[in-house]
């Protein structure tokens, strides 16, 4: 089975949160195919980033947590958006029952576009996926 991590499970497996325990388990359980776009790279800087901003997490703990995305990632399979990805994921956005903002619109695109499992916390992105037909 393929499955496509969405960046709100990857924050959960990495940094100490509500649903980190939850997250952590399932990954300890996660078989098959994992997927990690590349732009979930670029998203979780910005998380860890904001924490140090906000006083959160400090320097050197912000660093351990993407040495242990960079990790995560060697584990997953890659997957580098294709112009099919893009195109429906503007076509999501467009569908205004969705109400995906243009990340999780490209989480979701992705997705689809791979025939995978789209692995979330985020309701939204899940009541989206199930619009669309899509296991979340």
């Amino acid at each position: 089975m393929r499955r496509y991590l969405d960046t709100s499970v990857l924050v959960s497996i990495l940094v100490d949160e509500a649903r980190s325990q939850l997250a952590r388990e399932w990954w300890k359980r996660a078989s098959g195919e994992n997927v990690i776009r590349a732009f979930a790279a670029l998203e979780i800087a910005a998380v860890v980033s904001r924490r140090v901003r906000t006083g959160a997490t400090s320097e050197d703990e912000a660093r351990e947590v993407l040495r242990d995305f960079d990790l995560l990632r060697e584990a997953c399979a890659s997957h580098v958006h294709r112009r099919a990805d893009f195109d429906l994921a503007e076509g999501l956005t467009r569908d205004f029952p969705t109400k995906l903002a243009a990340p999780d619109a490209l989480h979701l695109a992705s997705a689809i576009n791979l025939d995978a499992t789209l692995v979330t916390f985020d309701e939204r992105l899940t009541e989206a996926a199930r619009m669309r037909g899509r296991r979340s």
